[in-house]
């Protein structure tokens, strides 16, 4: 019997966790299978299918992130004698509220989060090298270096999320659509100083 499933919007969650959350997140298979769990509630098997790659590789990862709180069991159901478990993906924002510098996680938070970063980071890159030529929908992809008043960051930082919530809702509005006319698009975000370049010293004469 087909498994109707709510669509929650695509992509990878935004979260709000702990540094063992983060921990749990920093890791490339585990961030992959997080965006897919995301979409909508869906078996181990499922994704691994998704992936390309064997549910038994993937057992341990579902293991580590449902301890981590970062997905949660649905429902469970019977299939030819076997139990089925289907999960999906919790939903918060990745950002850590203002924490004072004697915090003694403030480091391992850091590393945490440079290092979920620097695996997004990396994904995008072979998303886009992994384009062939001439595609239909080409990929999006630019750089700028915004020069603001420091008072205007938080409100330009704001209204990016505000954006990627919004065309989160708006996709959430497409749960009728089938699964197979879905096409996976991923959208990577990144927001962040650029340090000042240095000025050359001047010669004294």
């Amino acid at each position: 019997m087909a498994r109707s499933t709510t669509r929650r919007g695509p992509g990878a969650p935004s979260l709000r966790r702990t540094v063992s959350d983060l921990r749990a997140l920093a890791h490339p298979l585990r961030l992959r299978m997080m965006e897919l769990f995301a979409e909508s509630p869906k078996t181990t098997k499922q994704v691994a299918e998704l992936l390309g790659e064997p549910p038994t590789r993937l057992y341990h990862h579902v293991a580590a992130l449902e301890r981590a709180g970062l997905l949660v069991l649905k429902e469970t159901r019977q299939n030819r004698g076997a139990v089925e478990k289907w999960y999906a993906g919790v939903a918060q924002q990745i950002q850590d509220s203002p924490r004072s510098t004697d915090d003694p996680q403030l480091p391992a938070r850091r590393k945490a989060r440079r290092a979920i970063a620097a695996t997004a980071l990396e994904q995008a890159k072979q998303e886009v090298m992994a384009i062939p030529a001439g595609a239909k929908e080409p990929a999006l992809v630019g750089r700028m270096v915004l020069v603001a008043p420091a008072s205007q960051i938080a409100s330009i930082r704001q209204r990016l999320l505000d954006t990627i919530q919004t065309m989160r809702t708006e996709l959430q509005g497409e749960g009728g659509t089938e699964e197979a006319e879905c096409v996976r698009w991923a959208l990577t975000v990144a927001f962040a100083p650029v340090a000042s370049p240095r000025r050359p010293r001047s010669r004294e004469r």
